[in-house]
């Protein structure tokens, strides 16, 4: 290990345990949290905290999560060192903070606003017109998103978001209402340093069936970047506050034209950053850790393939009982990682979907990864017992039939 101060990791990492892993093998990292870990029940990490490893002091912080962001901007205004600034953090955990931002800056987003009972959303939906998707206020990603095409659907909608909103550390309960636009889900991996983003990859997102708005895949190809999308991603970054680091900027490629529904100053979960790595060789950990102890990170493409990941969910509420998987997955060579998320005996559900597994796979193109995706979900099975019978599905597609990439 060479002999070097310590990268202060604020937060729980758990969703970037085999990054973690990778830059560990040469860059020292502590946890601040010392709940952190990487992710694997034998797995551990150094824990030294504020003091990093060995006395010295860090060398720089940054957090991983949205969750962790506000505690990381904290320590670094409080420790004096290089880290995630106020705005960016306030602006990457509250959705109605970042509209603002990015209204000023002049970035399409969608007509909406925030909604703290049924009532409400109502009389929001009027406003922006119908179909409207409903997600917590807080980013939470993903989590707790749900479409209404109609009046009728919204009071299922309402709940449905209002509840996922509640396990938010900031605005619990609070729901963002917006006209919802249909087309490609499209994020770009940005790397910002020195005042300049660059976008390095874009990750292609499939859903579960409506209404709900859940990953069920994404797929990360070493193409070239459309640059006026480039450009849209660094304005939206640059607007709310970030001047170093990675970040991630979600877009819907409606038919007026791209609309930007998050940006956020830190990694994009579901195993993205490992898909940018085998896909394009750019490592958007190690660049986090660049750019937060003041280094200039590498941005450079080094491979041209495809990689994608299958987030395999449940279907009914339960207890997992069974995990098998076919042979013959295990020894493919594109497979690049089959992890179970939910161990056996515990507990899922369906609304939102727990995430049961995730398969991580490789292709020489577009194609032949999301076929070599498609034979990995078919070849994991799980076994879920309901409140009521025993159910035995195989597959993921008795669970979901997700839209296409």
């Amino acid at each position: 290990m060479p002999s070097q101060p310590a990268v202060l990791v604020v937060g729980p990492s758990r969703d970037h345990a085999a990054d973690l892993q990778s830059v560990a093998e040469t860059r020292p990292i502590a946890f601040h949290d010392p709940d952190s870990n990487w992710g694997g029940p034998d797995a551990t990490a150094p824990t030294a905290g504020l003091d990093g490893i060995g006395g010295e002091p860090p060398a720089g912080l940054l957090a991983l999560t949205a969750e962790a962001l506000p505690q990381a901007a904290d320590l670094a205004e409080t420790l004096g060192l290089r880290g995630p600034s106020k705005a960016s953090a306030d602006a990457s955990t509250d959705r109605s903070v970042a509209r603002i931002l990015l209204a000023e800056a002049g970035v399409p987003t969608p007509r909406g606003t925030r909604v703290d009972s049924h009532q409400d959303a109502a009389a929001a939906a009027l406003w922006t017109g119908y179909p409207v998707v409903l997600r917590p206020l807080a980013n939470l990603g993903h989590y707790g998103a749900i479409r209404a095409d109609t009046p009728e659907d919204l009071q299922a909608a309402w709940t449905f978001a209002h509840t996922a909103s509640l396990a938010a550390q900031t605005t619990p309960g609070a729901v963002l209402l917006e006209r919802a636009h249909g087309g490609e889900h499209v994020t770009l991996q940005t790397i910002t340093s020195a005042g300049l983003t660059r976008v390095v990859a874009a990750a292609r997102t499939a859903f579960t069936n409506y209404p709900l708005l859940q990953p069920t895949s994404h797929l990360v190809t070493a193409e070239e970047i459309d640059p006026d999308l480039a450009q849209l991603a660094a304005r939206a970054i640059q607007a709310i506050g970030v001047d170093h680091g990675v970040g991630h900027v979600h877009i819907v490629m409606a038919v007026l034209g791209p609309v930007i529904t998050d940006a956020a100053a830190h990694l994009q979960g579901d195993s993205v950053p490992e898909l940018v790595r085998l896909a394009t060789g750019v490592d958007l950990l190690l660049a986090a850790i660049q750019t937060a102890t003041g280094q200039e990170p590498a941005t450079t493409p080094t491979r041209r393939a495809s990689a994608a990941v299958a987030l395999i969910r449940a279907g009914a509420d339960g207890t997992v009982t069974g995990q098998a998987v076919d042979p013959g997955l295990l020894d493919a060579p594109w497979l690049a990682r089959l992890t179970w998320e939910t161990p056996l005996r515990g507990l899922v559900q369906a609304h939102p979907a727990s995430l049961l597994a995730r398969c991580v796979v490789t292709g020489p193109d577009p194609d032949t990864c999301l076929n070599n995706l498609e034979q990995a979900r078919r070849s994991v099975q799980a076994t879920v017992q309901s409140d009521h019978a025993w159910s035995h599905r195989r597959g993921v597609h008795a669970w979901y039939e997700p839209a296409p990439l």
